[in-house]
């Protein structure tokens, strides 16, 4: 199983397995909807000497690495030390990812043209010099055109700031990958295959399910430059179960179809409750990517789905001693827009054909078989 293999601060390479008391590290966010949040690690060091305690300095790099047995390295954490703390000979370090620099990088001093959101995501990274490390998974059936930026109009920017206007145009995460790079990643370039299944015994306890309130009935999308025009969808019948549920995204999209089929992507992703499973802690570390379909099978009698395929948003890590948890943060697949059933999970049955499911029931809304008949 993957285990603490190295620690990098600077140039110097040190060995972990003699030396590490604990190790928390927190990847990604809590929920398909939270804002960019930088990775952090936290470190402490046994029996450190004064010479090792001299020789770093903040804003050093600083890597975790694991391994899996005889396996080769793997990063799980990239970032720079912030923050240091020595307590006798144990060393209490803690650093932050690449996400954390981003309000450092000024963009937008010249006017930028019309253009694709996706041009727009590898614009900004380009101008603050951050091109190399772009991981860029955009949305291959949705890319609108946002209006032209006027510098003088709307201000100086940074790469941090702008990104975080860009990310809920068209639903996004933003987030560190463990190797330094930065993931911008639109739902809908997730897809449910290949998931990855965990296997019933590596789950800790059977995780809880949750219901809340849903995001939104009544969705509201503001577009052009200065977010003057708006267009509103409602679901009624969600409104007649809950009540009006406003949601508002704002964007630069240039057209009002665009914006029409954002808003109604967002009210149909959003308009109703169900069951989730939002956290799941595993009893060792997985090498695992966000925006990954998880399989969740094993599940308690009274569970309403069984399996249960959620998104990975991120994890936690937290080792003491020599026990490794792994806590992931998982979010409801229709909020990404991919279904909980897939194609090849329905029966090749007279019971399934297309002329006897009910015909009122988007894939997207079919978590189970049952879902399918009328």
């Amino acid at each position: 199983m993957f285990w603490p293999d190295t620690l990098k601060i600077g140039d110097v390479w040190m060995d972990l397995a003699h030396v590490l008391a604990s190790l928390d590290i927190h990847h990604g966010r809590a929920d398909a909807f939270d804002d960019p949040s930088a990775d952090t690690c936290q470190v402490t060091l046994l029996d450190v000497n004064k010479a090792f305690v001299r020789s770093f300095r903040m804003g050093e790099p600083m890597v975790v690495t694991m391994r899996d047995g005889a396996g080769p390295q793997v990063p799980r954490f990239t970032g720079r030390l912030t923050d240091a703390n020595l307590a006798d000979d144990q060393l209490t370090l803690i650093g932050t990812a690449r996400l954390s620099t981003l309000g450092g990088y000024p963009v937008g001093s010249g006017n930028w043209p019309a253009e694709a959101w996706s041009a727009r995501v590898a614009r900004i990274f380009a101008e603050a010099g951050l091109s190399a490390f772009l991981e860029f998974q955009p949305d291959p059936l949705f890319d609108p055109l946002l209006a032209a930026r006027d510098a003088a109009t709307a201000g100086p920017t940074t790469l941090g700031d702008y990104l975080n206007f860009l990310a809920p145009m068209v639903g996004c995460a933003v987030v560190d990958r463990p190797n330094g790079n930065i993931l911008v990643q639109a739902f809908g370039a997730r897809v449910l295959t290949p998931a990855v299944a965990l296997p019933p015994g590596l789950v800790a306890f059977s995780p809880p399910w949750t219901m809340v309130l849903p995001l939104g009935n009544v969705v509201t999308v503001r577009y052009q430059a200065d977010q003057g025009a708006s267009v509103t969808v409602r679901d009624d019948a969600s409104v007649a179960l809950y009540g009006e549920l406003p949601s508002t995204v704002d964007t630069a999209f240039e057209n009002v179809a665009d914006a029409t089929t954002r808003a109604n992507e967002r009210l149909g992703r959003g308009a109703y409750a169900h069951w989730n499973i939002h956290e799941a802690p595993l009893l060792e570390a997985l090498d695992l990517k966000v925006g990954t379909p998880l399989i969740l099978s094993g599940m308690p009698p009274a569970s309403p789905y069984e399996p249960w395929t959620p998104i990975l948003e991120g994890w936690t890590d937290s080792l003491a001693g020599d026990r490794w948890t792994m806590t992931l943060s998982l979010s409801d697949p229709a909020l990404s827009g991919v279904s909980a059933l897939p194609w090849n999970a329905v029966p090749v049955t007279p019971a399934y054909q297309w002329n006897t499911i009910d015909q009122a029931v988007q894939w997207q809304a079919a978590l189970t078989l049952d879902d399918l008949t009328p």
